[in-house]
């Protein structure tokens, strides 16, 4: 723990990694896969479903 650095705003402006609320949303109320074929492959069609990209996901 000594080795803790203070991050500015400015600084943490430009940290990268992890999801946005959206996409956390997304994921909690969506069946996603990910990939189109996979997601086509679980989809149906006899009830209107349809795959929609949602944060690099495709979700149902």
């Amino acid at each position: 723990m000594k080795n803790l650095k203070k991050i500015s705003r400015e600084n943490l402006k430009s940290v990268k990694g992890g999801i946005t609320p959206e996409c956390a949303n997304a994921f909690a109320t969506m069946t996603c896969f990910s990939s189109l074929s996979a997601c086509q492959a679980n989809v149906d069609p006899n009830l209107g479903e349809v795959c929609i990209p949602v944060c690099h996901k495709y979700c149902r």
